[in-house]
C-alpha cells in the first residue's frame, strides 16, 4: 500500500471516520425509537429529538445516560 501513497495510519483514520459516519445515523434512529416509547411531555420529547438529531453521537449517548422519563428505584 505504501507504493500507492497510502500508509496504515491513514487507512486506520479513514476506517474510524467511516465507522463514525455509519454509527451516527444508527444510534440516532435507535434513540429516537426509544424516545417514542418514553412518557414525556411533548415539549421535552421535541427537545430530546432535536438534541439526538443535531448533536452527532453525543446526543444519543446523552439520552441513554440521562434516561428521561425512566422510572427510578425508590421513588
Amino acid at each position: 500500500m505504501e507504493s500507492l501513497g497510502l500508509s496504515s495510519g491513514y487507512l486506520l483514520v479513514q476506517l474510524c471516520n467511516l465507522s463514525l459516519l455509519l454509527l451516527w445515523p444508527l444510534l440516532s434512529v435507535v434513540a429516537l425509537l426509544e424516545l417514542r416509547q418514553r412518557t414525556l411531555p411533548p415539549t421535552a420529547q421535541a427537545l430530546w429529538a432535536l438534541i439526538i438529531a443535531l448533536v452527532p453521537i453525543l446526543g444519543a449517548v446523552a439520552f441513554w445516560i440521562v434516561q428521561p422519563g425512566a422510572k427510578t428505584e425508590g421513588h
